[in-house]
């Protein structure tokens, strides 16, 4: 473990030194940021102007969820995006071959050898727009409810990587499919709202097959104290069964790579 975090710490430090040689645009973009963030806040207030409450969520309950979105897709583009996203291009230009020779686990070194410098904001101006959403709705979580919080957002994060994992090693015999990361964000898009705001197979889609309402809406639910410890714990489980999954899944598909010169 050790080894590991000292190869994380150096490819990041690399990653830094080289995207900072551009200062004003590491900057910009998180002006930019914040920019989306008030945007996707006030386009979601529209939906407010004749009710109180849409699907049981009321406006400050919503932007709660829409800042749980904007810090998960932002995790999304500064550690999945630069790293998963380039595995076609790997398959394709052979460049593989050079990340299986190495003496590090392949899934690790294909998974977190870049960082995206530039969205490092976006989880960040998420999370406070959850604790502004959270304060002005007026309730005050308990130790609990923060804890279960902490757990569904720590589940979340795993559950988002083994999807992408999934989709990006199809690209291993689909060299040539394009927009892999469109389907993984289109279907994080509907996190936005709150999985209520959805009807029939939608709703149960998002919920068991592609679980985006453990990203989102669940954590939410968490903070304002509408869930309880068990579905915390069926996230943590439906994790961990995922991650073992998506890794048996990059196994499986290296077994059947020739490499390069094939």
């Amino acid at each position: 473990m050790r080894r590991y975090i000292r190869l994380l710490a150096i490819f990041y430090k690399s990653s830094l030194i080289s995207e900072l040689e551009y200062r004003l645009n590491f900057v910009a973009n998180l002006g930019l940021s914040l920019f989306w963030l008030g945007w996707a806040a006030l386009s979601v207030r529209v939906y407010f102007y004749h009710t109180d409450t849409i699907a049981g969520w009321t406006y400050h309950e919503m932007l709660m969820v829409m800042g749980l979105f904007f810090a998960l897709n932002g995790y999304r583009q500064v550690i999945l995006e630069p790293n998963l996203s380039r595995m076609s291009e790997h398959v394709r230009l052979g460049t593989l071959d050079y990340v299986l020779t190495k003496p590090v686990n392949s899934q690790f070194l294909i998974s977190f050898r870049h960082i995206g410098v530039y969205n490092w904001g976006d989880p960040l101006l998420g999370l406070g727009l959850v604790g502004y959403g959270l304060y002005m709705s007026g309730h005050a979580p308990t130790v609990g409810q923060v804890a279960v919080f902490v757990i569904l957002m720590l589940a979340s994060l795993v559950l988002l990587y083994s999807l992408h994992l999934l989709l990006q090693t199809t690209t291993i015999w689909l060299v040539s499919i394009q927009q892999v990361d469109a389907v993984l964000q289109g279907l994080l898009e509907t996190g936005r709202f709150p999985v209520n705001s959805y009807r029939g197979w939608v709703r149960a889609t998002l919920t068991v097959v592609f679980p985006i309402a453990f990203m989102t809406t669940f954590p939410a639910q968490a903070l304002l104290g509408k869930l309880t410890w068990p579905l915390a714990v069926v996230a943590v489980a439906l994790s961990a069964v995922l991650l073992v999954l998506a890794s048996a899944f990059w196994r499986f598909a290296l077994r059947s790579y020739t490499g390069s010169s094939a």
